[in-house]
This record gives C-alpha cells, sequence and structure tokens, in this order.
C-alpha cells in the first residue's frame, strides 16, 4: 500500500522518475522476518539482494495494483546508479548555492 500511495503522490507532482522502490514480496520463512539476525539469515538475505539487482526494474501500474516491468528501465542496479547520481548532481548544486560554500 505504501508503494501505491507514493507513486501516486510522486506521479500528481509530475515526477514519477524520482521515486525509486525495490522490494521482493515473494520472501517466505526466516528470510522475510525482520527478527532474525543469525550469520546464515544474513547471508542469505545479502544473497536476495544480490538478485534484486539483477532483477529488471519494475513498477506498480496504477490502474491495475500489479507490478510490471518498467520499459527501458534497466535493472535494478542501473536504476540504482542513475538515482544515486541524481542525488550527487542535486546536492553539489545546492552546495554550490550554499552562501556557506567554501571554494574548492
Amino acid at each position: 500500500m505504501v508503494d501505491y500511495h507514493i507513486g501516486v503522490v510522486f506521479q500528481a507532482l509530475q515526477c514519477p522518475q524520482n521515486y525509486l522502490r525495490i522490494q521482493d514480496d515473494t520472501l517466505i520463512g526466516t528470510v522475510a522476518s525482520t527478527d532474525v539476525a543469525t550469520k546464515e539469515n544474513l547471508q542469505n538475505l545479502e544473497e536476495v539482494g544480490k538478485a534484486l539487482l539483477k532483477k529488471p526494474m519494475s513498477r506498480v501500474n496504477f490502474a491495475t495494483g500489479v507490478y510490471e516491468p518498467f520499459k527501458n528501465g534497466g535493472t535494478n542496479e542501473d536504476a540504482l546508479k542513475r538515482f544515486a547520481k541524481l542525488l550527487s548532481e542535486e546536492r553539489r548544486r545546492r552546495t554550490a548555492r550554499s552562501p556557506n560554500a567554501k571554494s574548492v
């Protein structure tokens, strides 16, 4: 529900490209629990995360509520790299405009 509602907000603000959520709704057992911090489970979670990075980027279809592959979105890893670059550039711009910015 959170993904759906936040996605609608970003869509209404005409900036859906600024919203990125990567999740796996298929987790079961201990790997789906937030309370199991055993070494084995943490290693399993790491593997889940690595696999998620390789999956195609997807977004929720607001008409159906179903996740669908995002055309030309690439993988989740590609999306994270693009998003990190966007955030880095935004910080650089804000720092440059700051009255407290020091020249480098």
